[in-house]
């Protein structure tokens, strides 16, 4: 029984594919609101939760590691719709952190 509880709880944490949460994507005013980091620039409308990289192993599945910031983990785009984080997000071309560039979820 106590292995049952403990694989549901292992099951349920975390950020899953697409999710708009405190861990990458949600509108942000302070590191406070977010699991890692609070990122605020014109790029980022409204602030938006994310985790510093330095490359996409420290990135969550459906995000990849990008420039901006010093290093921010972003939506790539399409699958994800940007719109879904507000109507300011389009996908754009951007720089990744260890060069190329992709389509990630940008202001």
């Amino acid at each position: 029984m106590k292995r049952i509880v403990w694989i549901a709880l292992l099951v349920g944490c975390g950020h899953g594919n697409g999710d708009i949460d405190s861990t990458i994507g949600a509108a942000c005013l302070s590191d406070r609101d977010c699991e890692d980091r609070c990122y605020r620039d014109e790029d980022l409308p409204h602030g938006f939760c994310s985790r510093p990289c330095i490359d996409d192993l420290d990135c969550t599945a459906d995000t990849y590691c990008m420039a901006e910031s010093g290093g921010i983990c972003m939506y790539f785009c399409p699958p994800f719709e940007c719109s879904r984080l507000g109507v300011e997000w389009t996908c754009r071309e951007r720089g990744r952190i260890n060069g190329g560039n992709i389509f990630v979820c940008s202001g």
